[in-house]
């Protein structure tokens, strides 16, 4: 049975004068994925940000088998464009704990990106750069990985290969994942549905 890694209790988010969430409750365990999903402005893509910058140091946030390694990829890519998608992967493994060399090459394979791994990422285009994003993310050794709406700019067949492999990284990573709708490969536990300062999970 999967144990809690991270949970927040009567959690308040107001960003200037707006309330986005307002006493809200709620527990992640070990593994497992969720869609947060609700209208823009909502407070998806801010929840996403105060569980990176502010849940290990917040008091409204509790992770009761200790703090652990989060991932988080936004809607700023986080690479270097002038580095080359080896240089890039190369280089943010090394902060995050370096995974097989097998295991960044399957996954380069998957998304077609092997013949266009030497040349700078400036060269790419949007849906190629949003591959690379992705990788940097599934290459870290987190234990929570933070996506928000990754599967913008990726054609149909780069979202059937990321939706098979996050059902994966699901069965030993925790997954939070903000979308305007459900891919329909993409196999959830479960959604977090946001509307008017509300949060229902089912």
């Amino acid at each position: 049975m999967d144990r809690t890694i991270l949970e927040t209790k009567g959690l308040t988010i107001t960003v200037g004068e707006k309330t986005l969430l307002k006493e809200v409750n709620l527990r992640f365990f070990e593994t497992g994925m969720f869609a947060i999903l609700g209208e823009n402005g909502a407070g998806k893509s801010t929840l996403l940000k105060k569980i990176y910058h502010d849940s290990k140091t917040s008091p409204d946030w509790h992770w009761p088998q200790g703090k652990k390694k989060i991932v988080y990829l936004s809607h700023e890519l986080g690479f270097y464009s002038s580095l080359n998608l080896e240089e890039n992967l190369d280089y943010f493994t090394s902060l995050t704990g370096n995974p097989s060399p097998s295991r960044k090459d399957e996954l380069i394979r998957l998304f077609r990106l092997e013949k266009r791994k030497l040349d700078p990422i400036h060269f790419y285009s949007r849906g190629m750069k949003q591959k690379v994003a992705i990788l940097r993310v599934l290459l870290s050794s987190a234990d929570i990985l933070l996506f928000d709406e990754p599967f913008t700019g990726l054609d149909s067949e780069s979202s059937e290969v990321f939706s098979r492999i996050l059902n994966e990284e699901k069965k030993s990573k925790l997954i939070l994942i903000v979308l305007h709708s459900v891919p329909k490969e993409l196999e959830c536990s479960g959604q977090i549905s946001i509307h008017q300062g509300k949060v229902i999970v089912s």
